[in-house]
């Protein structure tokens, strides 16, 4: 403490007219020697230095004048290094500085538009001071079916569940979130702009079959020439690449209308649907086959278990759109599917034979998009005459075919 003193004394200096205010400096200090200084020396009142004051290890260096308001000078000195002073029982008690963290709120949210994932997923990284939950429901897990081969009974649906996981909805319809006011603030804002009503569309089509000779050329190009007297000039130009037509601004009845009057088109189905962005639309026409699985041995002496599958066929029409501003994307499949017997030495389950298209675009508002590709080539032969002539009194015959499978869209956005 002496060498304290004599340090201050050395330190501290007083003008020699009395008109001047004295000033004193302290350099490369320990904070809380500092303040033992200020109110021993300079304010001489009553103080107690707390115990994180005295175990605080920083060093500090400092200049005032006296003159002014000594009190005013030492408490901004003290709030600038983190202090804070407490008046109890008029003693100063010198502190460190307590965070006051702000109160957090529970603010509840039911979406309107958006699912609860997607939006929670945009805003996580902008509150790193709240945090987000979900509410979640349970239900139960659709089992699958299975079959006794050796009882020779129907499919039995599993009496318990195959796993827990399969039984939570990861589908929460509210968002919780602790946080801040400001934040709950800035939280609601956001979600004004984010949870906006998802965009439609409408999308009108047929599927054609196309029959053509081997001198007809192909479905794209019958598809054009029939096109090219039934769109209007001031129509856009129908743009084509391989298995792909586009025509803007056209109308799509006026299109079916002049494919179907010809004769080698067929309509297969002519499907119509309406579906939300970033969702998938069905259409299918047909029946649902069961196929043999996998067998299980359940062992000990219990009979084998084959599973059944259950597979669609017939016509089936997959839609996937995504709206945005200018364009949709969309993500299309086409399938035409019958099942046959088996000639390939698994008789017990039938063979899948089906044509399929599936393809990715981006279409405008309006446009009528054909798609395609898929062909078939059927050829037969036979030899005609009387089975009691000879075979040089016998003519040969046969019969070239070619098929393709053509898709025609309209895609309305909503």
């Amino acid at each position: 403490m002496k060498k304290l003193v004599a340090l201050f004394a050395l330190l501290f200096t007083f003008s020699a007219h009395a008109a001047d205010p004295a000033s004193f400096s302290l350099s490369h200090i320990k904070i809380s020697e500092a303040v033992e200084i200020m109110y021993s020396q300079v304010l001489k009142t009553p103080f107690v230095i707390q115990s994180d004051v005295l175990a605080d290890e920083r060093m500090v260096s400092f200049r005032f004048n006296t003159g002014s308001d000594a009190r005013q000078e030492i408490g901004r000195f003290l709030t600038t290094v983190g202090l804070a002073v407490k008046v109890v029982n008029g003693v100063d008690v010198i502190g460190l500085q307590k965070e006051i963290k702000p109160e957090k709120t529970v603010f509840v949210y039911r979406p309107k538009y958006r699912d609860v994932s997607y939006l929670i997923e945009l805003m996580r990284g902008l509150f790193s001071e709240g945090e987000f939950t979900t509410t979640r429901a349970i239900h139960g897990a659709p089992q699958p079916v299975s079959a006794d081969l050796s009882s020779g009974q129907p499919p039995r649906q599993p009496a318990v569940a195959e796993s827990a996981a399969a039984l939570v909805d990861n589908t929460a319809d509210a968002v919780v979130f602790n946080g801040t006011a400001s934040d709950i603030k800035r939280l609601t804002a956001l979600l004004s702009q984010l949870d906006v009503k998802l965009g439609e569309v409408m999308v009108r089509g047929q599927v054609f079959e196309v029959s053509t000779g081997g001198q007809q050329g192909s479905a794209f190009s019958l598809a054009l020439s029939l096109l090219g007297g039934t769109v209007t000039a001031g129509l856009s130009t129908p743009s084509t690449l391989d298995g792909f037509i586009r025509i803007k601004r056209a109308s799509v009845d006026a299109v079916f209308a002049a494919l179907s009057n010809d004769s080698r088109f067929k309509t297969i189905s002519a499907p119509s649907l309406r579906v939300r962005s970033g969702a998938t639309g069905r259409f299918s026409v047909g029946q649902e086959v069961p196929v043999l699985g996998a067998i299980s041995y359940p062992g000990n002496g219990n009979a084998p278990v084959q599973s059944v599958e259950y597979r669609s066929s017939g016509v089936i029409f997959d839609l996937s759109p995504v709206v945005r501003d200018a364009v949709v994307d969309l993500t299309v499949q086409q399938q035409l599917s019958n099942f046959v017997v088996t000639q390939t030495g698994v008789n017990n389950s039938p063979t899948l034979t089906k044509r399929e298209v599936r393809t990715s675009l981006s279409v405008g508002d309006g446009d009528v998009v054909i798609i395609g590709g898929l062909a078939e080539d059927r050829e037969s032969s036979g030899r005609v005459g009387f089975s009691f002539l000879p075979e040089w009194m016998r003519s040969n015959t046969g019969d070239k075919s070619k098929s393709e499978i053509l898709l025609v869209l309209q895609i309305d956005k909503i």
